[in-house]
């Protein structure tokens, strides 16, 4: 598709006139993706904020993070724009409110792809354009713990992370509005699928993103892709989204769990009389006995329409093993 990079980037350079930089051949990809071999993004968790982990070191001189809990914390998050002065800054400020470790970030608006100086937020965007992009910003952790990244377009991005017991790969997507043509839509499925096709079968792979489609709330006939406690109708575009994780052996976290209804919905339009559920975080389906919990976050504040969501799965980072220095060079190997 055009648009659609495949270009595999590691985590370490600064955007702009440097960009990205690319692995080498033998190396696969960064992004979500990072070898052939997928490695799953397993994260810890504290109880509720905080974390507890510190580093050790093995026989081997390998570093590796020990964390009493073993919990990974994704999550997604429409911010509207992101190209305002501070913007950025405020996000950062605001997550910090929260337990997390990955959080995909909608309608970021940035040109271009990269990542941000600290390494804590990478992109993928227009060329020249201020619509649309994705992101994806990181805890300290789940910095430590990435394999590399891949800007794939300004609706699809990818991370892959060193995890316990497997490699995780997330992706984070944003759908066309329902102005868009079928076109469109399809094409957005069809980038997504080429992405799995390309992640290891052996990673753990979860798709984030502002969908644009309500799955609503009667599971009939898809018991094996939503739970029974989603919210509102559903419409063609939420009929499209459970095919695609049907296929594709996907659940919906955000059906999986009893929760009051200002936990569940995630957009809300500008008169406050419509609410929906857009906003949704599939995981394979053989992993959804993983998933702790998956819910809504009213009190997350950024001037956005959407909400934040955040969902736990049992699963835990593992830092990167760092290889010695080989004739001075900067570069750091993948494991």
């Amino acid at each position: 598709m055009n648009g659609y990079n495949q270009t595999p980037y590691r985590l370490g350079r600064r955007p702009g006139k440097q960009g990205p930089r690319p692995l080498p051949g033998n190396q696969g990809r960064v992004e979500k993706l990072a070898t052939g071999k997928t490695d799953v993004m397993t994260r810890t968790k504290d109880t509720n904020r905080g974390t507890g982990a510190t580093t050790i070191k093995t026989n081997d001189g390998a570093q590796r993070l020990k964390i009493t809990k073993d919990i990974f914390t994704v999550g997604t998050w429409n911010v509207q724009t992101l190209w305002t002065t501070g913007k950025l800054e405020l996000l950062r400020n605001e997550m910090k409110r929260f337990r997390f470790d990955v959080v995909g970030i909608s309608e970021v608006r940035w040109t271009g792809k990269g990542e941000t100086p600290r390494g804590d937020f990478i992109w993928s965007g227009e060329n020249t354009t201020h619509t649309k992009g994705v992101g994806l910003l990181l805890s300290t952790k789940a910095k430590k713990a990435m394999i590399g990244y891949n800007p794939i377009s300004s609706r699809l991005i990818s991370v892959r992370f060193n995890a316990t017991p497997f490699k995780i790969t997330v992706i984070h997507v944003y759908a066309p509005t329902s102005a868009s043509s079928e076109d469109e839509i399809e094409a957005f499925y069809e980038n997504i699928e080429k992405e799995l096709s390309r992640t290891s079968k052996e990673d753990l792979i979860i798709i984030t993103g502002d969908w644009n489609a309500k799955v609503g709330s009667d599971n009939t006939n898809w018991e094996n892709t939503m739970g029974k406690y989603g919210y509102g109708d559903r419409n063609e575009r939420g009929e499209r989204l459970l095919e695609f994780a049907a296929l594709h052996n996907f659940y919906i976290c955000n059906t999986r769990f009893q929760q009051k209804p200002n936990r569940k919905w995630t957009w809300i339009s500008p008169n406050g009389v419509h609410k929906n559920m857009i906003d949704l975080i599939l995981i394979q389906k053989r992993w959804k006995s993983s998933v702790m919990n998956c819910r809504t976050f009213q009190s997350a504040d950024i001037s956005s329409d959407h909400s934040l969501v955040l969902c736990n799965i049992k699963l835990r980072l593992k830092q990167r093993q760092i290889k010695p220095k080989i004739h001075g060079s900067r570069s750091k190997r993948l494991i």
